[in-house]
Parts: C-alpha cells; sequence; structure tokens
C-alpha cells in the first residue's frame, strides 16, 4: 500500500500501527540520517537506513519476536521476500535474545513483494521477510523501518 493513500482509508488497525503509518507518512525524512529515531522510548523507534540491495538469490529469510516490523521506502526499488511465520524452521543464526532476529534457510514459497517509493509493508513477529533485495541491479536505497513492541499488540488483542 501506499502511504499517500492513508488519507483516503480508514485505518481498521490497532492505533499504535495506525499512529506509526501516519508518523510515516507526516514526516519528512529526506534529511535525516541513518540511525535510530525514538518515537516512544523503546515501545516505537524508527530506522532510517540507506543499505545497498543485493541480488534476490542472495541472503536468508529473518524474523523477529519482540517486535513488528513496518517497512517503508523512501527512495529507490526493493523487493522483499515474504513468507508466513513457520514456528518449525530451524534457525541458521539466533540472535533473537541479543538483536531480536534470526535466520531461517530460504524458502520455496517466499513471495515477492516490489515497493517503490512511498509503498510499505506490515511484517508481525515470526512472519519471514529477507528485504534489500534488487528489482533489477543493485542501488543505494533509502528506506524507514518503524519497530513496535509486540507488547504493545498483545495488550489490544488481550483486551
Amino acid at each position: 500500500m501506499f502511504l499517500s493513500h492513508l488519507q483516503h482509508h480508514t485505518l481498521p488497525m490497532p492505533a499504535v500501527i495506525a499512529t506509526a503509518l501516519l508518523y510515516l507518512r507526516d514526516t519528512d525524512f529526506s534529511e535525516m540520517q541513518p540511525g535510530k529515531y525514538p518515537i516512544d522510548g523503546d515501545n516505537v523507534f524508527a530506522l532510517v537506513q540507506d543499505p545497498l540491495t543485493q541480488p534476490w538469490d542472495a541472503g536468508l529469510p529473518e524474523f523477529h519476536a519482540r517486535y513488528l516490523d513496518i517497512q517503508c521506502l523512501l527512495d529507490g526499488e526493493e523487493v522483499i521476500g515474504y513468507s508466513p511465520a513457520n514456528a518449525s524452521l530451524d534457525k541458521m543464526t539466533d540472535q533473537l535474545a541479543e538483536r531480536d532476529i534470526a535466520f531461517v534457510a530460504r524458502q520455496a514459497d517466499e513471495t515477492r513483494l516490489v515497493l517503490t517509493p512511498g509503498m510499505f509493508a506490515i511484517f508481525f513477529p515470526g512472519e519471514l521477510h529477507r528485504p534489500c533485495r534488487a528489482l533489477h541491479q543493485p542501488m543505494r536505497i533509502k528506506k524507514v523501518v518503524i519497530k513496535i513492541s509486540a507488547d504493545l499488540i498483545h495488550k489490544i488483542v488481550a483486551e
């Protein structure tokens, strides 16, 4: 979905996600340098990034346990691989305790999400994603990843 479409739709989702999307839509990131920008302490924060995309065949799917990601492309083009959560997969690298990230083997059923500037994708804890893949040729992109504590979502679901 495009951020610009948010003004034309109601947001039937948890308020914290809607607030994060409106933050993405309404913030001028053009002069922001790569880094971490707190929105609500460690509960919600933005990571401004400028990675170089990699070939589709490179990299492993990742997932998180404590945060959900809203990944928004600001400049360039990016493909993100996506696969549903699958708790039975063996972790090839497990840094969930230290960095809230784990990597698993490539998935045969991976879907390709093509993002152009202004588009975003939301990945809930456990959902596999392989960001920063090149659509055609590797290129420097600028993106923002909003991290939202899963505890905030769990509280909403419990209420």
